[in-house]
């Protein structure tokens, strides 16, 4: 490797090298719903980007640090010059993009040893005034790299309900993106193609190719789509074509009519190959995938060597193997284990019990996922679950709340780690002994015992309950 000339300045350490994606200190002081400051002299190194914001009271948090962090603290155990020499070593040993203290806890203001170690390291230092939580900092670092998939899926979820029911109603190209543009608050042209670049706007114009229509641009203010939503918006106005195909909607219809009386068993699986003309009746085995009623247009265009039904109440959709394209259509579906012919029935109700979960969760569930214990209680009614969330959870969660205790998060990472005590130990920062004897604790208010087989099952169940009743 070629070394730097005389007088180059030197390349910069890991973490204060910008990294694509990733937030950098400044971002964070920057943040309007931070309410960070800068301590005095605090002016260079606000580039280093943070991978993690990690949360901390010991004096040398080293071991636990991979470089890059930003490190929050309330200084309880900063008492004394040296320990907080001894802290602002760890940190620079451990190449921490910064330290965020928090102050009106353990000290009303930082500690000057602190900030004179930290300067002494050029280790940036910014301040948490007492009304910002620790957690709210660590949401902005671990959102702020996902922040466009988060904004597409947020505009996905409000917009693919409307689009479907805009394909149910046969609705237009036009009348689709008017009702895409309500719910974004823009406007959407759909030009010949070569044309909409050419026109005269206010607003820049972001535009993508709609095969066999023309070109579907964007104008409007603010931040432009991703190209992952211009390209949903543009499957759904390709599908506006196919839905007003008479005749095609009218066989899917006829294939959904089918389908569903082979669910009810009142028609024969072997009956569907002479009442349908579909290769795919051939093949040794099929799999069954229940969508959102109104997807068929999209689902014909998509896969057309598919066979698609549209049901009143969902689209069903056979294909001679497993499906890999189910995440492009950005819907929820549920699919079905490869079975044969005569099975066709029960592997339509997998699916459709397969949908009701893809629906819950917002994403595909295949037939590996309806074998869990999570799949099997989200079928059941809470009513059914209540008992395990009321007996089990909910004097731990009580007892949290009165004492500030942790007896649910111990829980929690006590079944996360498959009841091993060291993991959880390891994954909560504490000793062994303080997870022992947390579970004692939890043994004695609820009398059932964390360390049981049998009763780990019915702790899980509790968690769950207690989950699914919680508030989005």
């Amino acid at each position: 490797m070629t070394p730097p000339p005389p007088g180059a300045p030197a390349e910069p350490a890991a973490a204060e090298r910008p990294d694509t994606g990733a937030p950098t200190l400044r971002d964070v002081l920057d943040a309007p719903g931070l309410g960070l400051v800068a301590s005095e002299g605090t002016q260079k190194n606000l580039d280093r980007a943070i991978n993690w914001a990690h949360i901390t009271e010991m004096r040398d948090p080293s071991r636990y640090l991979r470089g890059g962090e930003l490190v929050c603290t309330v200084g309880i155990t900063l008492q004394t010059p040296q320990d907080c020499q001894t802290f602002a070593d760890a940190l620079t040993k451990a190449n921490a993009a910064g330290l965020c203290f928090g102050i009106g806890d353990g000290h009303d203001a930082v500690p000057a040893a602190l900030l004179a170690a930290c300067r002494r390291h050029d280790l940036p230092v910014l301040i948490a005034a007492p009304s910002v939580p620790f957690s709210k900092i660590s949401r902005f670092v671990a959102e702020y790299e996902l922040g466009a998939e988060i904004a597409v899926a947020r505009a996905t979820n409000a917009l693919v309900p409307e689009l479907l029911s805009s394909l149910r109603r046969h609705a237009s190209a036009r009348e689709l993106l008017d009702t895409a543009g309500q719910i974004l608050e823009c406007y959407f042209l759909l030009e010949p193609h070569g044309t909409v670049d050419t026109l005269e706007h206010e607003t820049p114009v972001v535009a993508v190719d709609v095969p066999g229509l023309g070109t579907l641009g964007w104008v409007g203010g603010g931040d432009e789509p991703e190209p992952a939503l211009l390209d949903l918006i543009a499957r759904f106005v390709r599908a506006t074509q196919v839905q007003q195909d008479v005749e095609a909607a009218l066989a899917r219809e006829r294939v959904g009519q089918l389908l569903s009386l082979v669910e009810r068993r009142m028609l024969l699986p072997d009956a569907l190959g002479q009442l349908l003309e579909w290769p795919g009746f051939a093949a040794g085995a099929l799999t069954c995938s229940a969508w959102p009623a109104g997807a068929g247009a999209l689902l014909s265009m998509a896969m057309p060597e598919a066979l698609v039904g549209d049901a009143p109440d969902l689209c069903l959709m056979l294909t001679s193997e497993t499906l890999e394209m189910a995440e492009d259509l950005s819907l929820p579906s549920g699919h079905s284990a490869l079975v044969p012919l005569t099975e066709i029935g029960s592997a339509i109700g997998q699916a459709r019990i397969a949908l009701d979960l893809a629906q819950r969760r917002g994403r595909r569930v295949g037939p590996d996922q309806l074998s869990t214990l999570d799949s099997l209680l989200e079928q059941l009614p809470l009513a059914q679950l209540a008992p395990f969330r009321q007996q089990l959870i909910a004097p731990l969660a009580e007892m949290d709340r009165q004492r500030g205790t942790q007896h649910v998060r111990t829980l929690r990472a006590f079944l996360t780690a498959n009841g091993s005590l060291s993991e959880t130990a390891r994954d909560l920062y504490l000793h062994t002994n303080t997870v022992r004897h947390r579970l004692a604790r939890i043994l004695e208010l609820t009398g059932r015992d964390p360390l049981s087989h049998n009763d780990q099952a019915a702790f899980s169940i509790g968690l769950h309950a207690m989950d699914r009743e919680a508030p989005a």
